[in-house]
């Protein structure tokens, strides 16, 4: 329960300065804080039902703070620690290249949601140039963002909880075997 606490409050404080750095950085180039704690509670926390709890709410408070629909980013955000979540148990995303490599297909993902459902449910444009740079820019400023956020929240989680944080620890060099006889 601390942990759950602590990590959303983190998302919430993350919220915050991702809102204070848009009004000074432009908007393809301003990194996602907000989604890459739900990232990182996706690939580093053992929990699920907890994590789709963290993940819903801080979609909920994105889409009260920025004014889309109703519902949109915390969709989108409960899809994206599920797809997280899942890759963290599948493949190996302990090492930074995997990470950000990982983080920048979710980032372009993400996006791409975001058109899809307003195409959907308000018909706005479809998927232009325009908005695929700006998908790639944004993708490489949360690349930029992912180490430093997903690392906080391995440092939350281990401050603030009892359970293993890291979903593969690493394996003993050599393993003491008993001899019988």
């Amino acid at each position: 329960m601390k942990s759950m606490l602590a990590v959303s409050l983190l998302g919430f404080a993350a919220l915050v300065v991702q809102g204070a750095l848009a009004r000074t950085i432009s908007p393809p180039w301003c990194p996602d804080l907000a989604w890459l704690v739900v990232i990182g509670v996706g690939l580093r926390w053992p929990g699920l039902l907890s994590g789709l709890f963290v993940a819903v709410l801080l979609g909920y408070a994105m889409d009260l703070l920025s004014g889309s629909l109703m519902g949109q980013h915390a969709l989108l955000r409960l899809i994206s620690y599920l797809v997280a979540a899942m890759a963290s148990r599948q493949l190996d995303l302990s090492g930074g290249l995997s990470v950000a490599i990982f983080v920048f297909g979710m980032t372009v993902l993400y996006g791409s949601g975001i058109v899809a459902t307003l195409f959907l449910f308000v018909g706005s444009d479809a998927i232009g140039l325009d908005l695929v740079s700006s998908a790639l820019g944004h993708g490489i400023a949360n690349v930029v963002a992912a180490g430093p956020m997903i690392a906080l929240v391995e440092r939350v989680l281990a401050r603030f909880s009892d359970e293993e944080v890291g979903r593969r620890a690493t394996l003993p060099i050599r393993t003491q075997s008993r001899n019988i006889g």
